[in-house]
């Protein structure tokens, strides 16, 4: 079963003109999909996901850019370290790592959720180094309305973290507004890797919540053009923090997509995507102008 999976995950993958690459990052071997030519486009994903969760949203990118994308050290099957931080500071510093072994000096820089806290954290410690900035639904606000996740984790329930399979059935109900198809196989081995990673996640899950410096402030020094997508059914991260992103970021515009949930680059993969290469696009020509 694991082996039909990864051959199906991968398949995804392959398809998405995408190819799995390993470096050696620091004390982490850093696993990452990397296709296409062009200006360097780096996806980051969110807790729990890996760089998989991009393949769809990739698909078109591939055509005209290089894409990298990779499990962030911690997740998927890059090195994760017993006595290491996850958190976000070091996260941001490890990302640094790993663009500068790939000699990347300037890149295009999306993230989700975790990794929309971590994209929006290094355009602020390196605002010369980021061409363009896109959020999906990045975590790093003190929610206007407070969340479905967020209520539940103040009464004790943590249930991004799955211990049991009903338990990963309910994550997945909740990070959807309206679950993708996905094959049986492909949906038993994200389950079972879930499980068995579980103690681990919920330790990386309270680091997020404690070690988690204030991303407000930052902000205001990002100078990258920024696009902030967000589905107006997420109960992850409640739609109301798009406008802080906004207000908070100078060259920044909202994108909200009507009946998606907090995972739009799967479930709205064609319209993220088309959004996006869109505003690379017009960032592109405001800066021939600017010239």
């Amino acid at each position: 079963m694991v082996n039909l999976a990864t051959m199906l995950i991968g398949l995804e993958r392959f398809t998405s003109g995408l190819k799995r690459h390993v470096v050696q990052v620091g004390d982490h071997r850093v696993v990452y999909s990397e296709g296409g030519q062009g200006e360097p486009v780096v996806l980051l994903h969110g807790f729990g996901a890996s760089a998989d969760s991009w393949n769809r949203f990739a698909k078109p990118l591939t055509k005209r850019y290089r894409v990298i994308a990779p499990d962030q050290p911690g997740w998927g099957a890059s090195t994760r370290i017993e006595s290491a931080s996850y958190g976000y500071p070091a996260q941001v510093e490890r990302l640094h790592q790993f663009l500068s072994t790939l000699g990347l000096k300037r890149v295009h820089l999306v993230g989700h959720s975790m990794g929309g806290f971590i994209a929006s954290a290094y355009a602020a410690r390196y605002p010369d180094e980021v061409i363009t900035l896109g959020l999906i639904a990045p975590h790093g606000m003190v929610e206007p309305e407070p969340s479905e996740l967020f209520r539940d984790v103040a009464k004790g329930d943590n249930w991004p973290v799955a211990t049991t399979r009903p338990e990963f059935d309910r994550l997945l109900n909740n990070v959807f507004a309206k679950r993708p198809y996905a094959p049986k196989a492909v949906l038993n081995y994200l389950a079972d890797h879930a499980i068995r990673n579980s103690a681990k996640s919920a330790k990386i899950f309270a680091e997020m919540q404690t070690n988690n410096p204030a991303l407000a402030d930052r902000l205001a020094n990002i100078t990258a053009p920024a696009l902030i997508i967000w589905g107006d059914q997420d109960r992850v991260l409640h739609v109301s923090c798009a406008d802080l992103f906004r207000q908070g970021i100078k060259s920044s515009e909202v994108m909200i997509i009507p009946g998606s949930g907090h995972m739009p680059l799967v479930e709205n993969a064609s319209a993220c995507s088309r959004a996006w290469l869109a505003f690379i696009d017009k960032s592109r020509q405001a800066r021939g102008a600017a010239a």
